[in-house]
C-alpha cells in the first residue's frame, strides 16, 4: 500500500469513527429499551387489546416540556373489512379545545356518519393537538399509512407562527429553516438524539407554568405584514400541505382540507399596534352604521394586520384553495360556513368561544359540512340512509363550565391582557374560579374539574346521580351520554344506560346515538340491537328497524324481543300472516318451547 492510500485510509478510518461510536451508542439504547414506550404513535387500548388508541409519550416529541391533551379515539387494531377509517389532523380547534373530545367536529363527523350510513363501520381517528402546525401534521401523515385510512379531514393553519416549529414560537423555532426543522424531526426517531434532548430539557430553566401556554410560545410578538417571519410561516406552511396532501393522493387516498377561520367582529387585534386598533374600531362604527359590507372588509384588514398571528393570515386560505383539486382533494369551504352562519354574517361570538376556537354550535356546522361532503365518496355513498334521530344539539351545564373556564384562564393572561403581572393575572382569574364554586353544585364541580384536569368520568358520574337525585331524567342522560363516550367498553354502564332511558321517550335522541356507537364499537349484541328496531317502529321507521331486526334474528335468532318487534314490523307494514307467524315464535319462546 503506498503512502497515497495509507493517507486516505486514514482519514476514511478517521471520519467514519464518530459515526460508528454514534451508531453504537444507538444500538445499546436500543437493545436496552431506552424510551422504548415513547417510539409508537399509537399503543394498545388500556383495557383492551383488539383497539389502539394515540399515545401521549410519543406526542411528546413536539414540544419542550409540555405534551398535549389528545383524543382518546379507539381503533380496531385489526381493520375490518367493512370499515371506513378517518385520521384527522390539525390544532387546537380540530382537538376540541376547550370542550372534552366528544364535542369536537370530528367526533360529532362519526356520530353523524353512524346516524346517517347502514352496515358500515365507522373509524374517525382525531390527531388533532394544541400548537400543531404542518410540520408536526407532515411527519405525522407519514405514520398513519401503515393502518390503512380510507379519507384523510386537515383543519390547520392557525399554528405556523406560534404553534411548534413556528416561524415565531418558541417551540423548535430557533431558525427558520424547512430543511433543518424537517431534520431535527428525522432525528428525533433516533434514541441517541432522544437521549441528548431529555438531558437538555432537564438542565434548562423550565417556563412558569403559571402562564397560559400562548403567552409561553410568543417568541416574536411583532410579525409584520409581508415582512420575512409572515412570508416564512406561509411558505412553511405551502411546502408542508403540499407534502402532506402528495402523500395521500399518490396511495389514492381522498383529503378533505378545510379553509381556515377566526373571530373578526368580536376579537379586536391582540396587537399594541395603534394602526391595527384603528382599522378594528372604524370597522365597529361601520357596522353600527349598517354597512356590513365594508365593516367585514375593515375586520378583516384590522386581523391581517395583527402582529400576533395567532388567528391565521387569508393567506393560509389561499395556500389551500391554490391546492391541486381533483377527485382526491376537496376543498371544505368552513371559513365561508362559518361566516354565513354567524349571526353578524362576519365571524362572530355566536359561533367562536375566544379568538379563534370555533363553540359547539361551530362545531356542530362544520361536522355537517363534512359530512356532506365525505358521504359522497363511492363507498359510503352506496351505504347513504335517511334518519330521523339527530346527534345531541344541546351542550351540557357540565361541559359548559367545564370549557367557558379554561376559556376564562385564558382570556385574563397575555396576549389578552397586557400590562399586569403573573399575580395580578392570577388573581383575577382567581375570583372567577370562586365565583363558580359559590354557585350550583354542577359549575363548582366542573369548574374543580376542568382547573385541576381531573379524570372526567367520575366526575360525571357524580353529576348523573345528582341529577337522577333531582329526578332529572332528561339532564341525567345528557351527561350520561358525555360517560359513555369515555367508556364505550362498558358492558355494565351501557345495560344501567339503557335501563335508564329505555321508557322515557325524552331520551330518545340520546339513546339512539348511544346504542349506534356502542355497535359501532364492537359491541355488536342482539339486545342492543332490538332496543334500536324498536327505537325505530316507535317512529313508523320501518326501513331502518328492518335492517337492525334482519342483523338481531342472523345472530340470535331465538331472541324474544327481536321476535315481538318483527310481529309490531309486519303489523305496521300490514302484513298480518307474518305478523302471526313471528307472534307464534314469540309466545314459544315466552313459554321455553
Amino acid at each position: 500500500m503506498n503512502k497515497y492510500s495509507k493517507q486516505l485510509l486514514f482519514w476514511f478510518i478517521t471520519l467514519c469513527v464518530p459515526f460508528l461510536v454514534l451508531l453504537l451508542i444507538e444500538g445499546g439504547l436500543r437493545l436496552g429499551g431506552y424510551n422504548q414506550e415513547a417510539q409508537d404513535l399509537f399503543i394498545e387500548a388500556p383495557n383492551s387489546s383488539k383497539f389502539l388508541v394515540s399515545n401521549p409519550k410519543f406526542i411528546g416529541r413536539y414540544f419542550l416540556n409540555f405534551t398535549p391533551q389528545i383524543a382518546p379515539n379507539a381503533f380496531r387494531k385489526q381493520k375490518k373489512p367493512n370499515t371506513f377509517r378517518i385520521f384527522v389532523f390539525g390544532g387546537s380547534s380540530t382537538q376540541g379545545f376547550p370542550y372534552n373530545f366528544y364535542y369536537s367536529f370530528s367526533d360529532q363527523l362519526e356520530q353523524r356518519l353512524l346516524l346517517n350510513t347502514e352496515g358500515v363501520n365507522v373509524e374517525v381517528v382525531n390527531l388533532g393537538m394544541t400548537a400543531v402546525n404542518s410540520y408536526v401534521i407532515r411527519d405525522l401523515s407519514k405514520r398513519v399509512m401503515d393502518y390503512k385510512p380510507d379519507a384523510i379531514i386537515i383543519y390547520a393553519g392557525h399554528n405556523e407562527y406560534y404553534g411548534s416549529f413556528g416561524a415565531g414560537s418558541t417551540q423548535f423555532g430557533f431558525v427558520n429553516n424547512i430543511g433543518i426543522k424537517r431534520l431535527i424531526l428525522w432525528l428525533k426517531n433516533w434514541r441517541f438524539y432522544q437521549w441528548m434532548e431529555s438531558i437538555a430539557s432537564s438542565n434548562s430553566e423550565e417556563t412558569s407554568e403559571r402562564r397560559t401556554m400562548m403567552a409561553k410560545v410568543i417568541r416574536n410578538s411583532n410579525i409584520q405584514l409581508n415582512g420575512k417571519i409572515y412570508h416564512h410561516g406561509i411558505q412553511q406552511f405551502k411546502s408542508n400541505i403540499e407534502d402532506v396532501v402528495n402523500q395521500f393522493t399518490s396511495n389514492n387516498i381522498p383529503v378533505f382540507i378545510g379553509t381556515v377561520a377566526s373571530n373578526l367582529k368580536d376579537q379586536e387585534p391582540l396587537t399594541d399596534d395603534q394602526t391595527a386598533l384603528k382599522v378594528f374600531q372604524d370597522a365597529e362604527k361601520l357596522f353600527v352604521s349598517g354597512d356590513t359590507v365594508s365593516a367585514f372588509q375593515k375586520y378583516q384588514e384590522a386581523k391581517e394586520l395583527d402582529g400576533i398571528r395567532f388567528r391565521a393570515p387569508k393567506a393560509m386560505n389561499e395556500v389551500i384553495r391554490k391546492l391541486s383539486v381533483s377527485d382526491l382533494v376537496t376543498i371544505v369551504e368552513t371559513e365561508k360556513l362559518l361566516r354565513a352562519s354567524s349571526e353578524s354574517s362576519i365571524e362572530d361570538e355566536s359561533l367562536f368561544i375566544d379568538h379563534l376556537h370555533p363553540n359547539h354550535v361551530g362545531h356542530q356546522l362544520m361536522s355537517d359540512l363534512f359530512l356532506e361532503q365525505v358521504i359522497s365518496l363511492p363507498r359510503l355513498r352506496t351505504k347513504k340512509i335517511t334518519n330521523e334521530f339527530e346527534s345531541p344539539k344541546a351542550i351540557t351545564q357540565f361541559e359548559d363550565v367545564y370549557a367557558r373556564l379554561g376559556i376564562d384562564r385564558l382570556l385574563v393572561g397575555y396576549p389578552f391582557k397586557k400590562g399586569i403581572t403573573v399575580e395580578e393575572e392570577l388573581e383575577v382569574f382567581q375570583r372567577i374560579y370562586d365565583e363558580y364554586l359559590t354557585s350550583t353544585f354542577i359549575d363548582s364541580i366542573a369548574a374543580v374539574s376542568s382547573r385541576e384536569s381531573r379524570f372526567v368520568p367520575p366526575i360525571l358520574t357524580e353529576v348523573i346521580n345528582t341529577l337522577q337525585a333531582r329526578n332529572d331524567t332528561v339532564n341525567a342522560f345528557a351527561h350520561y351520554y358525555e360517560l359513555m363516550k369515555w367508556q364505550l367498553n362498558s358492558i355494565n354502564l351501557i345495560e344501567k344506560g339503557i335501563e335508564y332511558a329505555i321508557n322515557n321517550r325524552a331520551t330518545d335522541h340520546y339513546l339512539a346515538n348511544m346504542i349506534l356507537q356502542i355497535l359501532n364499537d364492537g359491541n355488536y349484541d342482539s339486545r342492543y340491537m332490538d332496543v334500536l328496531s324498536s327505537l325505530y317502529l316507535l317512529r313508523g321507521n320501518t326501513d331502518n328497524a328492518q335492517f337492525w331486526l334482519k342483523e338481531s334474528e342472523r345472530i340470535n335468532p331465538n331472541s324474544a324481543r327481536m321476535l315481538y318487534n318483527y310481529t309490531r314490523f309486519y303489523l305496521i307494514k300490514g302484513d298480518t300472516v307474518k305478523a302471526q307467524e313471528y307472534y307464534r315464535r314469540y309466545l314459544n319462546i315466552q313459554k321455553g318451547n
